[in-house]
């Protein structure tokens, strides 16, 4: 009696596309690591929000009661990481926060990212208790400001995808600029050239803060063989 023979077909793999990085760091993505690496980072931000809350106010006034708006500030700065420039004495952001005053670089580092804003009158009222409608504001703008900036741009200029991009322009041939939502001085920026959605077509580019500006992104772009050239591409803004 003969004994069946039995075959196992190895799985179809499939092939994988890489795109050729401008500078360290791998390429940008949409999926696995890099939203891993996004949804841990603002799991341990919310957690250090959380105890940071816990040491302002009276315990019984409950969650984020009794906290100032001066210490939301210095809360939410810590839960970012941020380490802000001192403030200028003559050339401060409101009238109510001197330079001297300890709170003054978190306040204006968060008023210039976006995440907070003043009271009126030119004024931040920094010893005003924070009401549950501003803890939740300055939660969803804090999330925000987390994430990392991208855009995804086509080689003719124009926009395929990003978060917190204003908008996207072609100058002349492979010269680019993106222009984002908030201060990106302090970043860095990563960038690759690809075919959105596509493939590699091979090439590279540079990138550097677009100059006279605070929140644009140059990009400049080149064929494999070194010649200015129009390239899809891709850059990530990626803030301390």
């Amino acid at each position: 009696m003969k004994k069946k023979s039995t075959s196992c077909s190895a799985p179809v793999r499939r092939p994988v596309f890489h795109s050729s990085a401008a500078t360290e760091g791998g390429s940008l993505g949409e999926g696995g690591f890099l939203n891993l690496r996004l949804l841990f980072g603002l799991f341990v931000m919310l957690a250090g929000v959380f105890l940071a809350l816990l040491s302002f106010g009276p315990a019984t006034k409950g969650f984020a009661q009794g906290t100032t708006r001066e210490e939301m500030t210095l809360t939410l700065a810590q839960a970012l990481a941020i380490n802000p420039p001192a403030c200028v004495p003559g050339q401060e952001m409101f009238n109510d926060v001197p330079a001297s005053s300890p709170f003054c670089p978190y306040i204006e580092e968060l008023a210039r990212r976006g995440i907070t804003g003043g009271c009126g009158g030119g004024n931040y009222c920094p010893s005003a208790l924070v009401t549950r409608q501003q803890m939740a504001v300055f939660l969803v703008k804090t999330l925000d400001a987390a994430k990392n900036r991208f855009a995804v741009v086509n080689f003719n200029g124009t926009l395929a995808r990003g978060r917190g991009v204003v908008s996207t322009a072609r100058g002349t041939t492979g010269f680019y600029e993106v222009i984002f939502d908030t201060d990106i001085t302090g970043c860095a920026y990563i960038g690759t050239v690809v075919v959105p959605g596509i493939v590699n077509l091979g090439g590279f580019l540079t990138t550097a803060r677009l100059a006279g500006t605070t929140n644009a992104v140059f990009v400049n772009t080149f064929s494999q063989a070194g010649v200015v050239d129009d390239r899809s591409f891709q850059v990530e803004v990626v803030c301390p």
